[in-house]
């Protein structure tokens, strides 16, 4: 998951009256089904969430986008819906791309073998990985570390000749603030109250705030790394999070192996080490073998599975998260926590046969961390509106593609992509009208410490396909634990940030409301088409 970022909503209930239907009508809740998920789903002896979720990531590992990791795991899930009764269970490819560009993976990648260890002044093993999609050494290679932190051109050039079989230490060492403030937290009552009440607008006279100045950006970081490439160094060393964590996503998916240098994130606290004695005059000196795969044209999928309504079949509650994952941790709160509780979800479904008058999909994206490019695909493939295919042009971007909208079958789409904390509620994205129906559908789970509608419309995950289209597509609000600052994207992501209790409650939580959604009477309320909110 990219990083969050929350906005509250004032002119966002205008709505769309024709869809209303059925809206307005009393909530039939079904106890008896709701009881019978509950009670296999929070037995720890029945429950399968977390056996589910030490398989994915103990055994299959990093689902990185474009890797045969994540095509591994893939296979396994197939298997394992299939396994459960679920229908239509595959690995759902990806719209054909009409650039040529693989729909922005002209190359997978994964890590083989990570070795870096100083052999000098002292011995000791550095902790790090490979930045994704860039090469490894050729073989074992030893070399000099040097400090370089000038990203001006002209400010390079004296170190021409001095770089060949050295290692780049390209910034100063982190100065490092202590983690005064718990690692780990919950919402609180007033947090998600908060959530529930936008803010006032501001008072008549207050005078406008003035953005913060933002600092002047390495502009010639590229140039630099080109520079290092034709100097002949042996890699680039780089750090950022600190406390142990280190942070690995970036790296260039179109440029190939034999044009760029070895990138590596090591720990902020060995990359003080070494930078501090390089600038008190005391050579350190490296040793890597490491050892980087790529693949041209990887395959690029989805992957779903359904439970068949029963009297409307041909329409749709989805419920999903991003599969794909970073590769120096094995992605357990990114997301696959979260893609083990939605599994389940479906399990406890058909485990318990649960009444479903309309189709429950599981959809598990390829693609998120790179721009949502799976969800935004398979939008554009089955309900239409506007196809972002990756551009090859510099720069970036989307090419922005029509496509025939065809919304009449959709009734919403959930998504879990907040770490893997529990779900305490649900963001409206906006759609004001929403909220009394979620509140009504969270009444019998309160218990279970989901409460509140959130008035904030969530960014940067896989529901924003759907809402950008114009189909309801919801956040659920979780508890962030040590989402922010220790697994997010880190070496830290593993099974054991996962919480057995929160996951059982997560699959619980999502199969209830995928039930409910499914047997609403009606289509749920819609932002307008001409809604600010509702058409971006």
């Amino acid at each position: 998951m990219n990083r969050r970022t929350f906005m509250m909503t004032g002119a966002a209930s205008a709505l769309a009256p024709a869809l209303f239907s059925g809206a307005a009508a009393a909530e039939s809740l079904d106890y008896s089904a709701l009881a019978a998920i509950r009670a296999l789903g929070l037995d720890p002896e029945r429950s399968e969430v977390m056996k589910t979720a030490s398989y994915m990531m103990d055994v299959l590992g990093p689902r990185l986008s474009g890797s045969p990791g994540i095509k591994r795991s893939a296979e396994w899930v197939v298997e394992k819906l299939k396994g459960w009764g679920l229908t239509g269970a595959a690995m759902e490819p990806w719209l054909t791309d009409p650039t040529g560009g693989n729909n922005g993976f002209p190359r997978g990648w994964s890590n083989e073998k990570f070795y870096l260890h100083a052999t000098s002044p002292n011995a000791f093993p550095i902790s790090g990985m490979s930045v994704a999609w860039t090469p490894g050494t050729k073989g074992l290679v030893s070399g000099e570390c040097i400090v370089v932190t000038e990203t001006d051109e002209s400010a390079l050039q004296q170190y021409r000749g001095k770089l060949r079989g050295k290692w780049i230490l390209g910034q100063a060492p982190v100065e490092m603030r202590a983690q005064w403030d718990p690692v780990a937290r919950r919402l609180s009552q007033t947090d998600l109250d908060q959530m529930e009440t936008p803010p006032l607008p501001a008072e008549q006279g207050t005078l406008p705030t003035t953005p913060a100045s933002r600092p002047p950006s390495a502009s010639g970081a590229y140039n630099r790394n080109a520079f290092f490439f034709r100097e002949g160094a042996l890699g680039v060393l780089s750090t950022n999070k600190g406390h142990g964590v280190v942070n690995v996503l970036g790296g260039s998916r179109t440029d190939g192996p034999d044009t760029q240098l070895p990138r590596i994130a090591i720990e902020a606290e060995h990359y003080g080490r070494i930078a501090r004695s390089v600038m008190l005059g005391m050579p350190v000196v490296i040793e890597a073998d490491i050892r980087n795969a790529w693949y041209d044209n990887p395959e690029m999928f989805n992957v779903v599975g359904e439970i068949r309504g029963t009297t409307q079949p041909n329409e749709v509650v989805i419920i999903g998260g991003h599969f794909d994952s970073w590769h120096a941790s094995t992605g357990a709160t990114d997301n696959g926590g979260a893609c083990s509780a939605l599994m389940e979800a479906m399990r406890l479904l058909k485990a318990t046969n649960a009444p479903l008058k309309r189709t429950v999909r599981l959809c598990l994206w390829n693609g998120e961390e790179q721009g949502l490019i799976g969800s935004r695909l398979y939008v554009a493939k089955h309900f239409g509106g506007a196809r972002g295919v990756p551009s090859t042009a510099p720069g970036g971007g989307f090419v922005m593609e029509p496509v025939k909208r065809d919304h009449s079958r959709f009734q919403a789409y959930f998504n879990v992509d907040n770490g893997a904390g529990a779900i305490r509620g649900v963001h409206c994205q906006g759609n004001r009208a929403i909220a009394p129906v979620f509140k009504e559908w969270m009444e019998p789970l309160r218990d279970l410490g989901m409460t509140h509608a959130s008035q904030r419309i969530a960014r940067a995950t896989d529901h924003v396909s759907f809402d950008e289209a114009g189909l309801p597509g919801f956040q659920f609000i979780q508890d962030p634990l040590e989402y922010e600052p220790k697994t997010h994207h880190t070496n830290r992501d593993y099974f054991e940030a996962l919480q057995a209790e929160d996951m059982r409650r997560n699959a619980v939580l999502l199969a209830s409301f995928a039930m409910t959604a499914a047997n609403h009477p009606g289509f749920l309320p819609r932002k307008l088409r001409s809604d600010p909110v509702g058409s971006r």
